[in-house]
């Protein structure tokens, strides 16, 4: 037996599955032969509005509705629109007023509704009959109405205004005077006409997938804009059915005429196509959802009908896809690269290579300028030669003028997704002259596969990282009249070991070109043509001279601060694993290439053996690193260049004789190798020095002071022969001719462990201080890196220091290993300390100043 509270009312009636707040009010009132203003004052609710409360109950309402009916509060919010409030409906916070939603606009209160479910549910007005995604019952197979078709209004759910009759349940309750008599419709609306809706037709799955997929989930981001785009394209099509009636497809004239719409004449009742009543919100619904169906037969013939406009129909490139483009975002991003997709065919080259309307993904620009010079450091100023050959078709027998495809390929890789236009894109990668370099490219070069395949590589380069900064090596090394680094005298020396007579000042000029080439990626000239010369030594150079290419281009980014970066580089084959692009001349085995390019191969009968072209022959070349065997020289005296520095022949001299400086010594001053100083003392007729006579070395040393520092100091073999300026085998004899222990197993110097020297001071020390204060030499370390701060590079702080940079470096080094992490950003200028580095140098500082007054003042 059910317990009753004092305020609960005796009678109850519970609320119907589904059913709307006043709906259920009205029912309430009516079973207690009231009306629904009295019931309403009888509960309480005497200044509320139950217009209001069916949008959105507040606390209080809730509560009295709970305590006078009995049902609870989650069952009382169930009856209202607020659980759709900001997906499907929106609902003001102050007054509970409903304004416009983002999709099908429902304003008022007003509902629609299903003859045949009010007749079977006893005038029970459903809740969701509000919403403006609702427009057919699935139960009835019925389109439902908006008015009533006795007085052509919007039928209340709830009776209102000053009257006292009782209606009933069924009946149409609109006024239909304004005398101020209350006089009510009272036609039965369970009687009224509706359309039928044919069985698993257009209008009918439309609804069922809607309740499916935006109501029951239409909190969710995916549900969201899926409602974006069948909203957008359904008042697409309602537009288009009212401006342009002589262009209706036939599938959208029958599903007009299902809903009782005929798109040729004019509404009696005189409204718009675009009101969104039940028959228009159907038809929207279900030609947006055929034109979104990609499998369905009229799907693209819909999707293009409603994308049609006057702008379309003009003849000529456009350069824009659309000028109302962003009229069409609220469609959701499908939508959107589907415009894009189908107005690939009228737009320009830039404009396809820019919103990338040639491949599966099509997109709206979104990449910044800063976005683009990223792009831009990535890319070299001709496009890597793996990539070019992914474009050149090989049926094509002349493609002279490759560099200027490149040059144009590396420009054109900047528009894509970005907001650079050609001129901006050729100007960032010094391409000056790209028109000509544009017309090379198209001339040989399949117009579509150029589209597909640029937005695929740009978009690539977006998404991986490049070892080397092409922009900074611009910078750097595009000038001719730049200085490079260039050992001519190792030049000549290689030139003579190989009998060769490439040393004249032409070939030092073409060896800097080489040399700058390869430092850039692209040839430093512009052009469509590089120099005829440039073909033979890329077919044709010795292995020697490449390596001497990469040791000097080396060279000169060591001395740039870019060690960290490869000479070349070539972007990997699996970044191109998911592309469906064509692979010519790609899956030739190194093997067989190696095995044509013998000494006696002709560029011309290699291609030909191959199927390339020889250009395409000179691309795999150098994307593989590949080179024809060159022909033995016979080997001679040649002339050889004019010394420099410290190997001009009076200061050489100077340094060999009087000085009396070892090789190794010079050789350092003169930044070259010991042999090139000894063929120097040949070459000046400077007579060398003997070696030690026998027995020499053991005359010259006191086997008390090896003793000493071998076996007492823990000195290692090596350290003792760089001393001694002898071998390291001719030490060990020594030792055992003296008879010194040798170091146990294992020995090489002493242990590197030694007391803090900040064990006194009182001072809590970090992990990393500790660890690096018991290394031996790790105070050292500190203090050299507490000068570091400020200088430009480590270089720069390596001369006011007065120390070698190598020095300074090994020290840097090994202060970072013992520490566990960087110390400096080395990649910034000037150098400055890492967040944990400025923290250990401010310990370091700390202690060390304490350590220096603890000293006495003699000892510092």
């Amino acid at each position: 037996m059910t317990t009753w509270s004092a305020e609960r009312i005796p009678l109850a009636v519970a609320p119907h599955p589904g059913e709307a707040l006043d709906s259920w009010l009205e029912r309430y009132a009516h079973r207690l032969r009231t009306h629904t203003v009295d019931f309403a004052d009888f509960l309480g609710l005497s200044h509320a509005s139950l217009r209001r409360m069916v949008r959105r109950l507040d606390d209080e309402e809730a509560s009295l509705l709970r305590a006078r009916t009995g049902v609870e509060t989650e069952r009382l919010r169930e009856m209202t629109l607020e659980r759709f409030d900001g997906s499907l409906v929106r609902i003001a916070a102050t007054n509970r007023r409903l304004t416009a939603p983002a999709h099908w606009r429902v304003y008022g209160t007003t509902s629609r509704f299903c003859p045949a479910c009010l007749a079977d549910d006893g005038g029970r007005w459903q809740l969701h009959w509000r919403l403006g995604w609702t427009f057919a019952c699935t139960r009835h197979r019925l389109l439902l109405l908006e008015r009533c078709p006795a007085c052509g209004k919007h039928p209340p759910v709830a009776s209102g205004g000053n009257h006292r009759m009782l209606p009933r349940p069924e009946a149409c309750r609109a006024l239909t005077d304004r005398s101020g008599l209350g006089t009510r419709c009272g036609y039965p609306l369970t009687e009224a006409p509706a359309m039928r809706l044919v069985v698993d037709g257009e209008v009918l799955t439309a609804q069922e997938q809607v309740n499916a997929a935006i109501i029951a989930e239409h909190r969710s981001p995916a549900v969201l804009e899926r409602a974006g785009e069948l909203s957008h394209l359904g008042r697409r099509a309602l537009r288009a059915i009212r401006t342009r009636p002589q262009q209706v497809p036939a599938v959208a004239l029958d599903i007009s005429d299902a809903c009782g719409r005929i798109p040729h004449s004019p509404r009696q009742d005189g409204s718009s196509w675009e009101v969104h009543d039940a028959a228009n919100v159907a038809i929207g619904t279900v030609l947006a959802t055929i034109a979104t169906d990609l499998e369905h037969p009229h799907c693209a013939e819909v999707f293009a009908w409603m994308c049609l406009s006057s702008e379309q129909e003009s003849f000529g490139l456009r350069e824009h896809p659309t000028r109302y483009l962003r009229n069409w975002t609220s469609a959701g991003p499908r939508v959107v690269r589907r415009i894009l997709a189908a107005s690939d065919p009228q737009l320009t080259l830039k404009a396809r290579l820019r919103y990338g309307t040639a491949t599966a993904e099509p997109a709206v620009p979104h990449l910044t300028e800063a976005d683009i010079t990223v792009r831009a450091s990535k890319t070299p100023g001709m496009l890597w030669p793996s990539w070019t050959l992914r474009l050149l078709p090989p049926e094509r027998p002349h493609q002279a003028r490759i560099a200027g495809l490149r040059r144009a390929c590396a420009s054109l890789l900047l528009i894509p997704d970005g907001p650079a236009g050609h001129r901006t894109a050729a100007r960032i990668m010094g391409n000056a002259q790209f028109r000509s370099s544009l017309e090379a490219l198209l001339a040989f070069v399949d117009v579509d596969h150029l589209c597909t395949a640029l937005v695929h590589y740009a978009r690539l380069l977006d998404a991986h990282d490049v070892p080397i900064d092409y922009q900074r090596r611009r910078a750097l090394f595009s000038d001719p009249a730049g200085e490079l680094l260039l050992d001519e005298s190792a030049h000549w020396l290689l030139c003579k070991e190989l009998g060769n007579r490439q040393f004249q000042q032409v070939h030092l000029q073409r060896l800097r070109w080489q040399l700058r080439r390869l430092l850039l990626g692209a040839e430093p000239q512009s052009g469509n043509h590089a120099p005829a010369w440039t073909h033979r030594f890329t077919y044709r150079t010795h292995s020697g001279i490449l390596a001497f290419l990469h040791q000097q281009a080396r060279r000169n980014l060591d001395a740039h601060d870019l060690g960290d970066e490869p000479v070349t580089w070539e972007p990997p084959a699996h970044w191109l694993d998911a592309l469906d692009l064509p692979q010519p001349h790609l899956d030739l085995p190194d093997e067989r290439v190696r095995a044509l390019l013998t000494a006696e191969s002709a560029e011309h009968d290699v291609a030909r053996q191959l199927g390339l072209t020889v250009h395409q022959l000179r691309l795999l070349m150098e994307s593989r690193g590949l080179s024809a065997a060159t022909r033995p020289h016979n080997k001679g005296t040649y002339p050889r260049p004019p010394r420099q520095g410290a190997l001009v022949p009076e200061r050489l001299r100077d340094l060999y004789e009087r000085q009396g400086l070892q090789q190794l010594q010079i050789a350092e001053l003169a930044g070259c190798s010991s042999a090139v100083v000894k063929t120097a003392l040949k070459q000046a007729g400077i007579q060398r020095r003997p070696r030690r006579g026998a027995g020499e070395l053991q005359r010259s040393v006191d086997p008390d002071w090896l003793r000493t520092e071998y076996h007492e100091l823990g000195r290692t073999v090596a350290d003792i022969a760089r001393e001694l300026g002898a071998c390291d085998s001719n030490v060990a004899q020594l030792l055992d001719v003296f008879d010194v222990p040798r170091h146990p197993p294992g020995h090489s110097a002493p242990p590197p462990w030694q007391p803090s020297p900040f064990t006194d001071l009182g001072e809590v020390l970090s992990a990393p201080m500790q660890h690096i204060s018991t290394r031996r030499g790790g105070s050292d370390w500190l203090r050299t890196a507490l000068m570091v701060p400020g200088h430009r590079t480590r270089r720069s702080a390596a001369l006011t220091l007065g120390i070698p940079r190598t020095s300074l470096n090994h020290r840097l080094k090994m202060l970072e290993t013992a520490a566990g992490f960087e110390i400096f950003n080395h990649r910034k200028r000037p150098v400055v300390a890492t967040e944990r580095g400025q923290a250990l140098l401010d310990e370091a500082r700390n202690l060390f100043d304490l350590l220096d007054r603890q000293q006495p003042r003699g000892a510092r």
